[in-house]
């Protein structure tokens, strides 16, 4: 890839990886995965690509210059940014290196992190505002480039703010994401049926939790499933039958041009350097979950924790004087 060196774990293909962690036990009913994330560039390079996440989650840029796609032209973004889970591909454009950290939101979790619902912020992201939250984000993820220090002030910072937010986690959404996770095939009727709760209350739920209907859900776990192993990032024991949860070729295509507005040969021959470690982090969490004992067979053979604290600054291009406040809290989609 030239002068873009990934600082926090590549895979076996070369592909640029964040560095991912399990959320302690006390947060695990609000956070997916903790991650940091380094790729070294000179300060102007220009990376547009897309991401699509079935979850939230809270990204802190601690360098360079993030950008989305609003109704035909790019918009620029700083500091710590809540993003609603995403249904179809969502452009940004990074600005020289690319330095951030966040958590994934468990969709039960998500009033822990928002006043508004889900589906308000599905497809979209929200400055969060100058405030006690903004700053203790911009302190968890000042020096990024201790990643241990990072993880474990973020771990401090969220526990802190759902101590003030006192929110219990929803039941619905925490048996229903485990579904969409392990049997994304499963009619949505039978899971309210097991629920023993009617479909409209199930749809309500899941809207209000994950930001779109239940078969959206599925349909979107199914997909990011089978891009995940077409990126190589399999599970062992988890993803062996990812193809056969399609009909027929024309069902795969269908449902990559939905998702993604590409085929899977499109897809298979497009790097999607933002993209992927975003898979990636998924695949770790349903790793840990599912195949705990199990080493991740996409990683780098012999690939070790970088010792990232000794990087100096200044060689990544982060600008003197550290970042500004956000200038908007408007919620933005894009188009």
């Amino acid at each position: 890839m030239g002068s873009f060196i990934p600082r926090t774990g590549t895979s076996r293909d070369g592909a640029p990886l964040s560095l991912s962690r399990t959320p302690p036990d006390d947060l695990a009913p609000f956070v997916a995965r903790f991650f940091v994330t380094i790729f070294d560039r000179p300060s102007d390079a220009v990376l547009e690509d897309f991401l699509l996440h079935e979850t939230a989650y809270i990204r802190v840029p601690v360098i360079g210059q993030w950008s989305t796609m609003i109704d035909g032209a790019w918009r620029d973004y700083e500091g710590p940014m809540l993003f609603g889970a995403q249904q179809r591909r969502f452009p940004v454009r990074c600005v020289g290196p690319i330095v951030a950290a966040g958590f994934a939101i468990r969709p039960a979790g998500w009033f822990g992190f928002s006043d508004a619902t889900a589906d308000e912020l599905a497809d979209r992201l929200v400055p969060i505002v100058p405030g006690r939250w903004n700053e203790a984000l911009r302190w968890a993820c000042d020096d990024v480039l201790d990643q241990e220090q990072t993880f474990a002030r973020l771990h401090q910072v969220v526990r802190e703010h759902l101590v003030v937010r006192a929110v219990t986690p929803d039941m619905i959404s925490a048996r229903f994401e485990r579904i969409a996770r392990v049997d994304p095939t499963r009619p949505v009727t039978e899971i309210a049926a097991e629920f023993g709760i009617s479909g409209r209350r199930l749809d309500r739920a899941v809207r209000q939790h994950f930001g779109h209907l239940p078969k959206t859900v599925m349909r979107r776990s199914r997909f990011l499933d089978m891009a995940a192993v077409m990126r190589g990032l399999a599970v062992p024991t988890a993803d062996e039958l990812a193809e056969l949860r399609f009909y027929d070729a024309s069902h795969l295509n269908r449902e990559f041009r939905e998702f993604v507005g590409m085929t899977p040969a499109q897809f298979r021959r497009t790097p999607t350097p933002l993209l992927t470690p975003g898979l990636e982090v998924r695949q770790q969490r349903k790793r840990a979950d599912l195949a705990p004992h199990a080493p991740a067979p996409w990683l780098a053979d012999g690939q070790a924790a970088p010792t990232l604290v000794e990087m100096p600054i200044r060689e990544m291009g982060m600008p003197p004087g550290g970042s500004a406040v956000a200038e908007t809290q408007s919620a933005a989609r894009p188009r």
